[in-house]
C-alpha cells in the first residue's frame, strides 16, 4: 500500500472517529435534556403535592357538628326532660349549618388556592366514599338501628382517616382513625345512650382534634 493511501486511510479513520464523538455528544445532550425534563416534572409534582390544603377547616367544622349532634342525643336519652327532648328534636339543624359553613369555606378555598394540591383529591374521594357509606346506613331499617349507625360511623370514619393519614403522612389522623375503630368494640357492649356518647367521643378525636392540629401544623396537609 502506498503512503498516499495510508494517509487517506488515516484521514478517513480520524473523520469517522470525530463523527462518532459528535453523535455521542448529541445523544448525551438529548439524554440529559430528557432527564432534566423528568426532574422538572417530578419537582413540580412534589411542590404541588406539598401545597397546604383547607382540609383542616372541614375536619373542624364536621368534627364539632357531629360531636354536638351525638352528644345532644346522649344527653336527651340519659336525662329525658322536655328541654333536652326539644333540643334533640332540633339538633338536625346542625347539619344544614355544617353544609353552609362548608360551602362558605369552599368558596374561600377557591379564591385563595392558586394551585389545587394533589392531596386534595385524597380528601375529596375519601370523604365522598364515607358520606355514601353513612347515607346508605341512614336509609337502612335494622332492628337496632342506633347500634348499626354508631358502629358504622366509627368504623367508616376510622378507616377513611387511617388511610388518608397514611397517604399524606399525618400521624394525628392515623391515631384518630385507629382510636375510632377500636371504639367500635365498645358499641356492642354499651347501653343505648352510651353508644351515642362513644360515637361523639370517637368523632371528636378522629376529626375535630386532628383538624385543629392540622390547622396549626407546619406540615403541608
Amino acid at each position: 500500500m502506498s503512503n498516499r493511501n495510508i494517509i487517506w486511510l488515516i484521514k478517513l479513520t480520524t473523520l469517522h472517529l470525530q463523527l462518532n464523538i459528535v453523535n455521542f455528544k448529541q445523544m448525551s445532550s438529548q439524554n440529559l435534556s430528557s432527564e432534566e425534563s423528568i426532574s422538572i416534572i417530578e419537582n413540580s409534582l412534589k411542590h404541588n403535592s406539598k401545597q397546604k390544603t383547607g382540609a383542616s377547616n372541614y375536619y373542624i367544622i364536621w368534627g364539632f357538628i357531629l360531636f354536638a349532634y351525638y352528644f345532644i342525643q346522649f344527653i336527651n336519652l340519659h336525662f329525658k326532660t322536655t328541654t333536652t327532648a326539644l333540643i334533640a328534636d332540633n339538633s338536625t339543624l346542625l347539619f344544614p349549618l355544617g353544609g353552609l359553613l362548608s360551602f362558605l369555606q369552599s368558596r374561600k378555598d377557591t379564591k385563595t388556592e392558586k394551585v389545587v394540591p394533589l392531596t386534595e383529591k385524597v380528601y375529596l374521594y375519601g370523604w365522598i366514599g364515607a358520606s355514601i357509606g353513612i347515607g346508605v346506613l341512614s336509609f337502612t331499617y335494622f332492628k337496632d338501628f342506633i347500634t348499626i349507625l354508631c358502629f358504622g360511623v366509627l368504623l367508616i370514619f376510622g378507616l377513611v382517616n387511617f388511610i388518608i393519614g397514611g397517604v399524606i403522612g399525618f400521624k394525628p389522623l392515623i391515631i384518630g382513625g385507629v382510636l375510632s375503630m377500636l371504639l367500635c368494640i365498645l358499641i356492642a357492649y354499651s347501653y343505648l345512650e352510651y353508644k351515642l356518647l362513644i360515637t361523639a367521643i370517637g368523632v371528636f378525636f378522629s376529626c375535630a382534634i386532628p383538624g385543629i392540629i392540622m390547622k396549626f401544623s407546619k406540615n403541608n396537609v
